[in-house]
């Protein structure tokens, strides 16, 4: 028992000693990660220290001191954590706090984004103001739930058979389990909404097709005379409505690919002194947008692009958490976040199905994994590769 304890300590002494180098090199060239200090011989570069490495688990560890100032942040920042895995030899690192001086850094090969997000369903019987929904599992394994009741509007873009359909499958019937909650909306393809819903308390809420783009308009007129009712019945001394009850739901209103409804109505006639039908579905999107979270009504835009017509700059504001899947058009990327989605344009076109960034109030860009709804249990295989995953990887080591 000694001797093997002896020989792991060997090991790791042997693995931090390879590792000194590269180590000192990133962290001298990366923003955030050393100081320079003036001394009495010159200047001096002061880095984290590089202290002792973990090896008993699937995942080599590094336990590092900080050095004074420094934040967590500084290593899990972007640029920060690319390079740190690219100079150590590893696809990517996972960092966490361990005490208020010290960090471990976790050294992955692949991604830790392999393997997918089962989507639990709540029980019978309970609210949406008592129920947080899983939107996604981040690259530190930590499930991101959202509760509805507080959490902004949503616009979801991807391309075909990027994971977004999946994603949105996913999180309606996380909600539409919830008797206090409805799901109305429009939905060109009939596939999201209508068929999965006939026969229920939701479908009367719900257009769907392409044949009568009226029925669309006149869907939105009547959410938006739901929800001017709804204002108009606000508590004296409340902005908004936070609880919700069968008789009173919480509306998701889903718009699958308003878009290509917008190209439609361009063409579809209107009597006589009639906004044209395009100019009409605008506005009614535009109120939706803007007046609908204090009425208890929350926008869920899906679109295989987000162009400026549904996501312009004031759309963007209300649109608080934003998902996007692998994007044919990597620009759309940059018209949905900003900026600073600008870093993970080359990766992100490579993203495999399922895998996303997401954005919300205090949350900066990230990567992550969408959830999906676990049908019959199946072998840790790929059916196209015959490739298993990495957590059945680890579990056959082991």
């Amino acid at each position: 028992m000694w001797s093997r304890q002896r020989a792991e300590d060997r090991a790791a002494r042997e693995f931090v000693d390879r590792l000194v180098n590269p180590w000192r090199r990133v962290c001298e060239r990366v923003p955030g990660l050393s100081h320079t200090v003036q001394v009495a011989s010159g200047t001096t570069i002061v880095i984290p220290t590089l202290a002792r490495a973990d090896l008993s688990g699937p995942d080599p560890v590094l336990v590092v001191r900080k050095i004074h100032g420094q934040l967590i942040e500084d290593f899990r920042a972007d640029e920060a954590s690319r390079r740190i895995a690219a100079a150590l030899g590893y696809d990517r690192i996972r960092v966490y706090p361990r005490g208020s001086e010290w960090v471990r850094i976790e050294l992955l090969i692949g991604d830790p984004l392999d393997g997918e997000v089962p989507a639990p369903l709540a029980g019978r019987g309970l609210s949406v103001s008592d129920v947080e929904i899983t939107i996604a599992r981040d690259e530190l394994g930590n499930p991101l739930r959202q509760s509805w009741v507080e959490g902004p509007h949503v616009c979801i873009q991807g391309a075909t058979r990027s994971g977004k359909s999946v994603w949105c499958y996913s999180a309606l019937a996380q909600l539409a389990r919830l008797d206090d909650v409805l799901i109305a909306g429009s939905d060109l393809s009939g596939l999201l909404l209508g068929r999965p819903y006939v026969g229920t308390r939701h479908h009367e809420w719900q257009a769907t097709g392409s044949a009568d783009v009226e029925a669309h308009r006149d869907l939105l007129v009547r959410l938006v005379a739901e929800m001017d009712t709804r204002i108009r019945n606000l508590p004296p001394r409340r902005d908004k409505f936070t609880r919700f009850h069968a008789g009173f739901p919480l509306i998701v209103v889903v718009l699958e690919e308003f878009a290509g409804l917008l190209r439609l109505a361009s063409t579809a006639p209107v009597e006589k002194g009639q906004p044209k039908m395009r100019e009409q579905l605008l506005a009614l999107y535009g109120r939706l947008v803007s007046e609908g979270h204090k009425a208890g009504l929350r926008l869920m835009v899906v679109t295989q692009r987000a162009d400026a017509t549904v996501v312009g700059g004031f759309e963007r504001g209300q649109l608080g958490l934003r998902i996007s899947f692998r994007l044919d058009d990597p620009e759309a990327l940059v018209m949905l976040h900003g900026q600073s989605a600008r870093d993970h344009l080359e990766e992100h076109q490579l993203a495999p199905p399922g895998v996303a960034l997401v954005q919300a109030p205090a949350r900066p860009l990230g990567r992550v994994r969408g959830p999906r709804l676990m049908g019959p249990r199946r072998t840790p295989t790929t059916p196209a590769t015959g490739t298993r995953s990495r957590t059945a990887r680890r579990a056959s080591t082991r």
